[in-house]
């Protein structure tokens, strides 16, 4: 699905799977906008064709309920695409690249070439450490897997997010915009990165169009002033530089002459303007351009090639509900017993998560240090979700309870569950909430972002 698409599934399962999702959408229009969405598309008959009907099924439910949805709630059109400061990122940052080389130029040499320019040097010494670090970054990516940074687009995106709103739409645009970046992070990543490699090669475009401007009004003095540089060092470093430039052979002599200005001529001025111009656009303006053109291509190709996360449980209930194939929740308890009334609760809890046709299969649980067991497949024409339970009143360590979460990650999605039962029997009322809600949030610091819920099992899937 394209990008459109995608950001109204997820504004949709944002607005249904939030605690005021009746302000929003009535459970008429949701039953309506499901039934538009099958009479549209019947259901294949080859199992080939069932994940195309999948996607085009939920898009088609979806956009229904937020045109639904934008009748109550017309702030929510604000997540249907970028937020206004990423916008201003995408398009203020290269004309402001240009504007700077041309200001940087102009203001720290008018009159002259400093051949050890600050800003200049400055410049050009940063982009290559730039260049160097990418290099380094895509070889070790060849032999380590990393996740793509998308910490930066979900910082942007929340101090984008209008203050005027309400708690509950607060919480429909956490929601919206933490599922849209675990689905669109490497395609947002790679704007933010081709934006900025093409303001760095605007900058150097800027610094040329300096260099020539300021000739056309002026006449150069070329040369340099240094405590530490000799001219041998210089030749040195400009002889080098300018052999992979293909720049015009510099001698010994010249370099000599242009020291601290003294026997510079006219014709130093265009040699040295042309010099660092081709420096600018050959080591810095070229390779940029490039990697900017990369970086819109990829972020333009996922963008238009976005799959869901069926797995989600928000999907898996949907789909459940409608023909979808059911879940089996394979739940493993750690270091936990559960009690005939806990099984009864777990299998409320399983069917009220993810679909009155979900069914749990209870593995013997894991005694404190094992190692975790071969996990079941699901049967045939089932999808598996896989659930760690672990009691509410542990002590969540990194090494333990967290490292066995990412080895079960590892065969497939994982959701932890807490059983609050035994944890809160021996709270008092009054002090119950607060309590639980300072342990669970001691488990998501533990687990990271590893999907937490909290379920006193021994009351019958009642929420904690």
């Amino acid at each position: 699905m394209n990008e459109q698409q995608a950001r109204a599934v997820l504004l949709v399962k944002a607005v249904e799977t939030a605690a005021t999702a009746d302000t929003c959408l009535s459970p008429v229009q949701r039953d309506a906008a499901t039934a538009a969405a099958l009479a549209a598309a019947p259901q294949p008959a080859s199992e080939a064709r069932r994940l195309a009907w999948t996607e085009a099924f939920i898009v088609r439910r979806a956009e229904r309920l937020l045109a639904d949805a934008l009748v109550r709630q017309p702030r929510l059109s604000a997540l249907q695409g970028d937020a206004w400061l990423m916008t201003l990122l995408r398009w203020g940052l290269p004309p402001l690249g240009l504007l700077v080389g041309l200001v940087a130029e102009f203001w720290v040499s008018p009159q002259a070439i400093d051949l050890l320019s600050p800003a200049l040097s400055l410049f050009v010494g940063w982009n290559l450490l730039v260049l160097v670090g990418l290099a380094v970054w895509a070889v070790r990516g060849l032999f380590v897997h990393t996740n793509p940074a998308n910490r930066w687009g979900l910082v942007l995106a929340k101090l984008a997010w209008p203050r005027a709103w309400s708690r509950p739409l607060w919480a429909m645009a956490r929601s919206f915009q933490r599922d849209w970046m675990r689905l669109a992070g490497p395609a947002t990543s790679a704007r933010l990165a081709g934006t900025l490699h093409l303001s760095a090669a605007l900058c150097a475009v800027g610094m040329v169009a300096a260099l020539l401007a300021k000739g056309l009004f002026t006449e150069f003095r070329v040369g340099w002033q240094s405590q530490w540089l000799s001219a041998e060092h210089m030749h040195l470093l400009f002889a080098t530089v300018g052999q992979w430039l293909g720049a015009a052979p510099i001698s010994l002599d010249d370099m000599v002459r242009l020291e601290r200005g003294a026997g510079a001529v006219k014709a130093d001025g265009s040699i040295w303007a042309a010099w660092w111009g081709r420096l600018l656009l050959l080591g810095v303006a070229a390779p940029r351009l490039v990697l900017a053109g990369l970086s819109f291509w990829r972020a333009r190709r996922a963008m238009q090639r976005l799959h869901l996360d069926l797995s989600d449980p928000y999907f898996v209930r949907l789909l459940a509900d409608h023909g979808g194939p059911a879940t089996t929740a394979v739940v493993l308890p750690y270091s936990h017993h559960l009690t005939a009334s806990g099984e009864r609760g777990l299998a409320k809890a399983v069917r009220e998560r993810f679909g009155p046709s979900a069914t749990p299969q209870l593995l013997p649980p894991v005694a404190y240090g094992d190692a975790v067991p071969a996990l079941p497949p699901a049967p045939r024409g089932q999808q598996r979700q896989i659930i760690v339970l672990f009691g509410l009143a542990a002590t969540p360590e990194q090494e333990t309870h967290a490292g066995l979460v990412r080895q079960v990650a590892a065969a497939g999605a994982v959701e932890v569950w807490l059983d609050s039962s035994a944890f809160s029997a021996h709270l008092a009322p009054g002090a119950r909430a607060a309590r639980l809600a300072e342990r669970e949030a001691l488990w998501r610091e533990v687990l990271g972002t590893v999907p937490v819920r909290v379920w006193s099992l021994e009351a019958e899937h009642d929420p904690a």
